[in-house]
């Protein structure tokens, strides 16, 4: 069994496309297949063959798990290891598919509110400022040496003597014992010497957070950038934009490979957020960010013998303690947030400052800008943006901006009353009730019901009262508005004309631009609809046969906009 393990083993770590590409992934591999072996070992009957191999012996190794919250990974990690083992007996490959294990329920980070954010951006773009000038301030220095600048004075000759060997060899001048001479020590020390001109890995950690947060990536994708890059208009100086080819492993090994284009800010646009200063165009500029730590860099890496863009010097302790180092990972994250008085998570209070946490970053800088990078848009929106505080409350804002909006349309586009036959009998015996019952005068509803009140396609209880006008003033406003209106009235003898509109409405909504069509018609015709509602079928029949050709040519003048004022 040991051996039909390390043969499984190999198959998952060896040279084939599918096999895994980190040592990270081997590692788990290994302890998987160790933790089986253990399991295996404890069971009754123990396997003595891969063909030995039963449901019973799977669900052992899933028992084992069982209630810790590594359960359901170790599950998945037993599958990836004997995935397609050709000496596996189906029935046990069967029962560690049939495996169902719930996992543990994962939070994703939360964005940074707006002060946290800017306490920590303020403090990486604090360490990107000063790492610039420091060095470039060490690189006038050893330019003046060079020229034989007379104005030197003797501290800064000897300093740039120590800086010249620096540059050249990468080491500072030593004892026979083996420690610095005491020109190195009158200088500051090999520590304060090899930082004029080498970026610190604290400080390539601050470029790697601030690279995060401007281009949206993965913190440990942006950490292993090379150098080598590409300009798609040739080496001009004037080049606004570079490619970086990056990789993620765990996309797989058909998409693992990607391309990242790091673009300057646009002139125009960085007129329009008031950057037009080279200071704050840096800070907000990934493509200038970027070739600002290639040149910071260029000593480390160089001397270092590496093509990686986060190139450092690591100063450690002891005489052979200081060496270069390579990219940055989350423990560079978690001694860059102690040295700037940012707590650990479990330590962070509210209204202090905030932990430091790449995940949050990249969130933060996705909840932001809002475009996908390294994932879809159906990936951004649901796994990333979907549960995200600010995005969830933009999203209430948005719904309820939507549902105001609606509410005051429904106000606005009032209801026609319609005026029933029955109620229109009931008038005609006693005009004076039936007035006080709609609220009318008689003399108003009696002229309603003679059709000397109609307008195109309603009655109006009185046009000098019109509420786009001065009172007294007659109405101006278009006949398809009247339906929109409070002093609006429908009636029977009306019906005709009103479904022919309705009618015309339809007709022309296949020949007219769409966005027009739902300005002029849409809620006419939805005024109309809920007039026409209140009528049976046979009377709408009886009103479709009773259409005139002097309705139609009104209907005709109505929908062409030949009644409107001009």
């Amino acid at each position: 069994m040991q051996q039909w393990l390390a043969r499984s083993f190999s198959r998952r770590v060896g040279t084939a496309r599918t096999s895994s590409k980190r040592f990270g992934t081997a590692e788990g591999h290994f302890y998987t297949a160790s933790s089986f072996a253990d399991v295996l070992a404890d069971c009754d009957p123990q396997p003595t063959s891969p063909d030995g191999l039963t449901g019973q012996h799977i669900q052992a190794y899933v028992d084992f798990y069982e209630g810790r919250p590594v359960q359901q990974h170790y599950v998945k990690r037993l599958r990836t290891l004997l995935r397609g083992n050709p000496e596996l007996p189906e029935d046990a490959w069967q029962a560690l598919l049939s495996v169902r294990v719930k996992g543990p329920e994962i939070e994703r980070p939360g964005s940074y509110p707006d002060a946290d954010w800017q306490a920590i951006m303020t403090a990486v773009r604090r360490d990107v400022r000063l790492a610039r000038e420091r060095i470039e301030a060490g690189r006038r220095l050893l330019a003046r040496w060079r020229a034989d600048d007379p104005s030197l004075s003797l501290h800064q000759t000897e300093v740039g003597s120590l800086l010249d060997i620096f540059d050249r060899t990468g080491e500072l001048p030593r004892t026979p014992s083996g420690d610095h001479t005491r020109a190195v020590v009158r200088a500051g020390g090999f520590r304060v010497l090899a930082q004029r001109l080498c970026l610190t890995r604290a400080e390539a950690t601050a470029f790697c957070l601030l690279l995060t947060a401007l281009t949206q990536e993965n913190f440990g994708t942006v950490a292993t950038w090379p150098a080598a890059h590409f300009h798609p208009g040739g080496a001009r100086e004037d080049a606004e934009l570079v490619l970086i080819e990056e990789a993620k492993p765990r996309r797989g090994p058909e998409r693992e490979h990607m391309i990242a284009a790091l673009e300057d800010l646009p002139a125009d646009l960085a007129d329009l957020f008031g950057t037009s200063s080279e200071e704050p165009r840096l800070m907000r500029s990934s493509f200038r960010l970027y070739q600002l730590l290639l040149s910071l860099s260029a000593l480390p890496r160089r001397h270092g013998g590496t093509s990686a863009a986060f190139a450092s010097l690591y100063l450690g302790s002891g005489k052979t303690g200081s060496s270069w180092g390579v990219g940055t990972d989350a423990s560079d994250v978690l001694a860059w947030a102690r040295s700037h008085g940012f707590p650990a998570a479990r330590n962070a209070v509210p209204g202090g400052l905030p932990a430091v946490d790449v995940k949050r970053i990249r969130q933060t800088a996705l909840e932001r800008r809002r475009h996908p990078v390294a994932h879809s848009r159906r990936t951004l929106n649901e796994l990333y943006l979907k549960g995200g505080r600010t995005v969830q409350a933009d999203s209430r804002r948005v719904v309820a901006a939507a549902l105001r909006q609606e509410v005051a349309k429904a106000r606005a586009v009032q209801a026609v009353p319609v005026f029933t036959a029955d109620f229109i009998a009931q008038a005609r015996q006693d005009l004076a009730g039936a007035a006080a019952q709609v609220g009318l005068e008689p003399q108003s509803l009696k002229e309603l019901l003679g059709a000397q009140r109609d307008t195109a396609t309603v009655g109006c209880v009185d046009h000098l009262a019109s509420p786009v006008a001065e009172p007294g003033q007659p109405c101006p406003a278009s006949f398809l508005d009247c339906l929109s209106c409070g002093n609006a009235r429908a009636l029977p003898h009306q019906l005709p004309i009103q479904l022919a509109v309705r009618d015309g409405i339809l007709q022309r909504r296949p020949n007219l631009d769409p966005a027009l069509w739902r300005a002029r018609f849409r809620d006419p015709l939805q005024q109309l609809e809920d007039i026409i509602d209140h009528y049976t079928d046979a009377e709408r029949g009886k009103a479709c046969a009773d259409l005139t050709d002097d309705h139609q040519h009104l209907v005709d003048d109505l929908l062409d906009g030949r009644l409107d004022l001009r």
